[in-house]
């Protein structure tokens, strides 16, 4: 199945209709309250529970025992467990209705009254009271729409009703004076006096003021309002039933600050994140991932979204400085999922779908008649005689092989999930389990999870709670070597573009063929073979888990104890039989195999004392914490080859087999601290501090401080304010200090390695230093300066979020050059400083709410500049590095620019005749008909390096995304978009599929190449003229550079709720269909614009696109239910 422009376009359309809002009235008895009542009147109990829960109780005196005592004693307990206690003695039953409680006396459950409760039944006759009058009404929306299930309330009573499905409702009021109040979610409430009327009609307007939500913060939580530092949430409302395969996907275009690029369409690969556009030379650029306390190593790929909560981005030293010394790129803190106490819940979710390479997203290369021409041609221009195969191209027309429709297909991908939320008085578990398949768009491969996550807490007594978390997961992939270029290798995404389309995959007979080429080009295996016939196992059994005691010692003061351990075992199995190859030695090969078998052992226990305390205006939270971490890694390769055969595939099999392991261990001890302080919630501090041991660094410099300071003020909270459109103002300033660690295990220490010298016409090895350590190497640290604002307009409608951040880099790791009477040339130490700094603003409006329609809208945009200050030393002024060719590189970050700039030659054409050849620049070996360089120095002619220079910027002007989520009675859907401007990507494929020596098949743009002064083509493409043509590919010039500029159609969603019983046993029933990166807007020619890095954690050589593993358009189909 494959979708038109015109389909995906209707899909967007339907979007429209988007985000269904449940209207569960049950919710409201989650709210949890403290209350302490004693030997109180139950009216006054049923009261104080009003004020504190924000809900109506409906009920007859009558019939229910008002003036009874009561005792009730609560704290932070969930309404529905309070209302138990209290009303289950006094045989009054409860049942909810939007945010009001009925009550009435349960006759059924009682086989036997006492005494008391007899006396109780018996009341005196009421004295007959006046005659009530009667009102009736309508209650609508702003759009004129009847409004059901608004709360309509005698004020100063316990009477009240509700509207009916048309918005109409009818009460008795005694008299003229009376005042109804009316009430209903999402809504502001209104009050009105009866007077002379008998008809009151109410419009009742949105309420958009945001909730008091709580934020997951470093260590703990903090409400939203309360929070000075810059930080990006993800809530469970937008995190549910997104059908997305791996966590990026939950976070791609929703946070300011945040660049989420998928750069391979691997299965089970995960995304690259960078939080404020963070990058460094040497050291790592990814942020610190943190699961439910643990910091983890390795990536966030293995977890099961369908298990995860809410998800905060901590970006300035205020909010991530408590990580210290790991938290200079950010902090992804990820909350896995908690079950209700009092309430058992099952959800299942499931989706299946497909995946398939758009056509507008592959390279175009030639065809069999268009290769066979060309062929042709280059051995005409170079005077050879014409291959008999290449002789006629007519021939081909309409037939030949798309090597690359060969090795890809369209893929099922589906996922299972089944969650139970099971709570109980004092304890409550979430137990999430699923399943996770995914075959890959090319042959051969394909990612397969199973997972499972178990969340406890039980509560012996009120000081003591006892928390458990585990969640193993088993993953297996079949994902060979696909990325990079053909040279070579087994990479069967490019070499597959190189290959000649006049080979045939198969035998006349059906069968595969052995080798893929033609007279002209290498010798090639047949790739779709190799996807087919190669065995790659990879396996990952991995668990985290965590337990925590935590006792209340004293009133507000807390004690707590967490031990987290991770574990991994992982094995990748690969056999290469005969029958495959790889780029320029095709088949029979010798056999060979390898197996690769790692573990790794990681365990936190964090001790910390929390203290929690109001009085007077005044609230102090304060936190002190010990932490000690140990990682341990274990490794152990073994090499096969000369294998007997291709049937016995095991190791131990083959003639020739090298072992080699390896062991990589750090450790890690902190003591840390944290105020947070208010008064009246206007004025705002917290501080905090972090100091960090590691065994990274040398014994000289092993242990950093990391401290922060931050302020907020609520301006709109005070007295003066009078701006009634901005309904909410509050001013934020940070300052910190961050650290990264991200720099290996022992680079400080010297290294030996084996060596060989001669002695007496002998060759001996031994033993010699061949790295100096620096015992003094330390931390790279990260000075942060934030100022930020946020400003909510009309009641909360329009929310906005600015922050303005700079950010200075210092202590980079550099190779600095020493005297080489010290036996070596270099030795790495902490020199060398980068600035980063830019500004983020985020939106949310609430655009309209009514009954039957809803539009809310989620807005970021994000401008991230960064700049070289200094480098090793004060005579270096540049650093080269990327991919070299030539001997050069393709990035240059040099002093007072931009870090890794593109850098090379700039390409003004071709020599068009002889005598555009005689009046310009010349290099060696240029002719007329090869490509044309710019004499940039201005001495004459054309010399490397001395003609190049920045060709290019990686960097984006700003990068955005946007949400919108639409309700339409009970159809829900969503769109979300990203994208980047400004920034360019350097086409490394092209070093490769523009090849005018005829060794490849190559785009077929390169038709409109140099041919004659008579047809010089577009200027872009030299000639083919032998030993020529390497001035196009060797050295980096400006027609590589393209603009990567994109707005990308993330996922498009639609979906239904499907009206099922009250009463039934189905709580929640729907259906949906979604479209992950539906189509993309760009001007880039290339297969997926968001290539980020070249594989360099450092991120210092942005922007190259080597043609990796293609990205698929993924429909899918799904269905979420609720128990």
């Amino acid at each position: 199945m494959r979708l038109s422009l015109l389909q995906i376009l209707l899909i967007g359309l339907l979007t429209a209709v988007a985000y269904a809002r449940e209207s569960d009235a049950q919710d409201l008895l989650k709210r949890n309250i403290s209350l302490k009542a004693e030997n109180i009147p139950l009216q006054k109990a049923l009261s104080e529970i009003e004020s504190r829960a924000n809900v109506r109780f409906a009920y007859s005196r009558n019939m229910i025992p008002v003036d009874e005592k009561v005792s009730i004693t609560a704290l932070n307990e969930p309404l529905s467990t309070v209302l138990d206690r209290l009303l289950a003695p006094l045989q009054i039953e409860y049942k909810s209705t939007n945010e009001q409680i009925v009550l009435k006396r349960n006759r059924k459950k009682t086989s036997f009254l006492n005494t008391g409760e007899v006396l109780r039944e018996i009341k005196p006759l009421p004295v007959q009271p006046k005659e009530d009058l009667s009102v009736s009404g309508k209650v609508t929306d702003e759009k004129n729409e009847g409004l059901p299930g608004v709360s309509v309330v005698l004020k100063g009573s316990q009477r009240g009703t509700s509207t009916n499905a048309e918005g109409r409702y009818t009460i008795a009021v005694p008299d003229e004076n009376a005042t109804l109040v009316f009430s209903f979610v999402g809504y502001l409430p209104q009050e009105v006096v009866v007077g002379n009327r008998s008809a009151v009609d109410i419009l009742l307007k949105t309420d958009t003021k945001a909730l008091a939500e709580v934020v997951v913060v470093g260590y703990g939580t903090q409400q939203k309002e309360d929070i000075t530092g810059a930080i990006s949430t993800i809530s469970e409302r937008q995190l549910k039933d997104a059908p997305v395969a791996q966590v990026g996907q939950l976070l791609q275009g929703k946070l300011s600050g945040v660049r989420i690029d998928q750069t391979s369409g691997r299965p089970g690969e995960g995304m690259n994140i960078k939080i404020r556009g963070a990058v460094s030379i040497t050291a790592g650029a990814d942020p610190l991932y943190v699961v439910d306390g643990m910091p983890i190593s390795g990536n966030i790929n293995t977890i099961n979204p369908a298990e995860i909560e809410s998800i905060s981005i901590l970006k300035d030293a205020a909010a991530s400085s408590l990580y210290g010394s790991r938290a200079a790129n950010g902090v992804v803190l990820i909350q896995t999922k908690t079950a209700v106490p009092g309430k058992t819940q099952i959800d299942f979710n499931a989706y299946y779908g497909f995946e398939q390479i758009p056509k507008s997203r592959r390279l175009t290369m030639m065809n069999a008649q268009e290769y066979a021409q060309f062929q042709k041609e280059i051995a005409e221009l170079n005077g050879r005689p014409v291959n008999p195969v290449f002789q006629n191209p007519e021939q081909y027309a309409g037939k030949g092989t798309d090597w690359y429709d060969a090795i890809t297909r369209t893929a099922p991908i589906q996922s299972y999930n089944l969650t139970v939320n099971a709570g109980m008085k004092n304890f409550s578990t979430s137990v999430t389990g699923g399943y996770f398949s995914q075959e890959g768009v090319v042959v051969g491969t394909g990612y397969q999870r199973l997972s499972l996550r178990v969340n406890s807490v039980f509560t012996p007594s009120p000081k003591v709670k006892i928390g458990f978390n585990v969640a193993p997961n088993y993953a297996t992939n079949t994902n060979f070597a696909t990325d990079g270029g053909p040279y070579g290798s087994e990479n069967i995404v490019s070499a597959a573009l190189a290959t000649t389309p006049l080979a045939s995959p198969y035998n006349p007979d059906g069968s595969l063929t052995l080798t893929a080429s033609d007279p002209a080009t290498f010798g090639n295996p047949n790739w779709l073979r190799v996807a087919k016939e190669k065995v790659y196992e990879g396996k990952n059994l991995q668990l985290l888990s965590n337990a925590f005691v935590e006792y209340k010692i004293l009133k507000g003061l807390t004690a707590k104890t967490t031990v987290n351990v991770q574990m991994s075992n992982a094995n990748v199995f690969q056999f290469n039989p005969s029958t495959i190859g790889v780029m320029f030695t095709p088949p029979p090969r010798i056999p060979s195999g390898s197996d690769n078998t790692s573990r790794s052992y990681n365990w936190v226990n964090e001790n910390s004392l929390m203290y929690q305390t109001d009085f007077n205006g005044h609230s102090i939270d304060a936190l002190v914490d010990f932490t000690a971490q140990r990682y341990r890694g274990e490794s152990t390769l073994v090499t096969a080859t000369n294998y007997a055969d291709d049937k016995i595939q095991a190791v131990s099999a083959a003639g020739r087999v090298v072992v080699t392991s390896g062991v990589q261990e750090w450790a890690l001890l902190s003591y840390l601290a944290r105020l947070n302080y208010n008064y009246k919630s206007k004025y705002l501090f917290t501080a905090s501090v972090r100091r960090d041991g590691s065994s990274r660094f040398g014994p000289d410099n092993r242990w950093g401080n990391f401290p922060s300071a931050s302020v907020g003020w609520i301006v709109s909270k005070e007295s003066f304010w009078t701006l009634k459109p901005v309904s909410f103002f509050k001013l934020r300033a940070s300052y910190g200090t961050t650290g990264n660690f991200d720099i290996g295990n022992y680079t400080f220490r010297s290294t030996v390695s084996p060596v060989y010298y001669a002695f007496n016409n002998s060759l001996f090895q031994g033993r010699a230093t061949t790295n100096l350590g620096d015992n003094s190497l330390g931390w790279e640290r990260k000075k942060q300066l934030n100022l930020g604002a946020d400003l909510y307009f009309l009641n909360d409608r329009i929310q906005l979020t600015y922050n303005y951040y700079s950010t200075k880099s210092s202590d980079l790791l550099f190779n600095v050059a020493v005297p080489q009477s010290s036996g070596f040339n270099t030795i790495q130490t902490n020199i060398g400083e980068l600035k980063l700094w830019g500004h983020e603003i985020g939106i949310n409006t609430y655009n309209i709410n009514t009954k039957r329609f809803s539009w809310n809208t989620n807005f970021n945009i994000s401008f991230d500049r960064n700049k070289t200050v200094s480098l090793s030393t004060k005579e270096t002024t540049a650093l080269f590095h990327g991919i070299s060719s030539y001997g050069f590189y393709s990035h240059r970050s040099q002093v007072g620019r931009p870090i890794g700039l593109f850098y090379g030659a700039v390409q003004d054409g071709v020599y068009k005749n002889q005598q555009d050849f005689d009046s310009s620049p010349k290099y060696a070996d240029s002719q007329v008909g090869t490509i044309k360089f710019r004499d940039l120095n201005g001495d004459g002619k054309i010399t490397f390096p001395e003609d190049y220079t920045d060709i290019g910027n990686p960097w984006p002007d700003f990068i955005f995304g946007m949400t919108n989520t639409f309700t339409y009675g009970n159809f829900d859907g969503s769109l979300t978009l990203t994208g980047t401007y400004g920034n360019q990507i350097l086409t490394q494929y092209e070093n490769w599929t523009t090849n005018l020596d005829g060794v490849f098949n190559v785009l077929r743009e390169v038709k409109d190449r140099w041919k004659s002064p008579e047809d010089p083509g577009s200027g872009k493409y030299g000639s083919v003229k032998q030993g020529t043509t390497y001035l196009e590919r060797d050295r980096w010039h400006t027609r590589y550079i393209k603009d990567g500029s994109y707005l990308s159609f993330k996922n498009i969603t639609l979906g239904y709720a499907i009206p099922v019983k009250a009463s039934g046993p189905i709580r929640r029933l729907r259906v949906y269909g979604s479209v992950q990166n539906a189509f993309v807007i760009t001007h880039y020619p290339g297969p997926n614009p968001e290539v980020n890095t070249r594989n360099s954690a450092s991120g210092s050589s942005p922007g190259i696109d080597e043609n990796s593993y293609p990205v698929p358009r993924t429909v899918s189909f799904g269905v979420n239910v609720g128990f």
